[in-house]
């Protein structure tokens, strides 16, 4: 009877694993940034935030919502329902800040995806572009 059970344990373990392992290529796809690494922030404008973990790996999220002064802000917080800090960011999730005499103000996650060198390289362009077209050049 011992030796059942411990046969029963040994292939139930080996089915969990095999069923983790077919799981990863669908995760790996996915963009995970990961509540409790949040190392820095800069938003692009009012509607793109693009957020850096410890490991310097960047992520671009998408807003919406009342995010009109988000640039000038030096905190953030994030909200997702019944999240752990190993939870990822994810679509429906919120970025609160605080308005100094109206309280906290909230936008909504629409999007997120890993910011490649290749985006930030084309955002910093658009960006000196749109200046100089400012400054009349």
């Amino acid at each position: 009877m011992l030796l059942k059970a411990k046969t029963m344990r040994k292939a139930l373990l080996a089915l969990a694993m095999l069923a983790s392992t077919a799981a990863t290529p669908a995760m790996a796809d996915r963009a995970c940034l990961r509540f409790g690494y949040i190392w820095n922030w800069n938003a692009l404008n009012s509607r793109t935030l693009i957020l850096e973990d410890e490991w310097h790996k960047k992520f671009k999220l998408g807003l919406i919502g009342t995010c009109d002064d988000i640039r000038y802000h030096e905190r953030l917080a994030f909200q997702s329902r019944g999240s752990l800090a190993l939870s990822c960011v994810s679509p429906g999730d919120e970025v609160i800040t605080r308005e100094v005499g109206l309280g906290p103000s909230r936008c909504a996650v629409t999007s997120i995806e890993a910011y490649t060198p290749q985006m930030e390289a084309a955002d910093k362009a658009a960006a000196r572009a749109a200046k100089e077209q400012r400054q009349g050049y």
